[in-house]
């Protein structure tokens, strides 16, 4: 649906990027996908975990409801994956 039509019903009435939304302990937060790194077997005595974010937003069909999430950060969302599943 990224090309501004929807594949389900061919409406070109697209919501683009919207912000989608989750409930946090200080109201209503963008939805992310978060990955954490696992603890490297050789680290210093100074070490901080590695993790990757990425916001999801939404591509709405406004004449079908038909819905499509995608996440930005993708590159480092994908090293930080492969790292946590060799």
């Amino acid at each position: 649906m990224r090309n501004d039509l929807c594949v389900k019903c061919g409406s070109a009435y697209v919501m683009a990027g919207v912000e989608v939304r989750d409930r946090g302990s200080n109201g209503a937060v963008p939805l992310r996908v978060h990955i954490d790194e696992p603890e490297p077997p050789d680290h210093g005595f100074i070490w901080k975990r590695g993790s990757s974010s990425g916001t999801v937003r939404a591509w709405i069909c406004a004449a079908c409801g038909y819905t499509e999430l995608y996440t930005d950060n993708l590159a480092a969302l994908y090293d930080s994956y492969r790292k946590s599943h060799p």
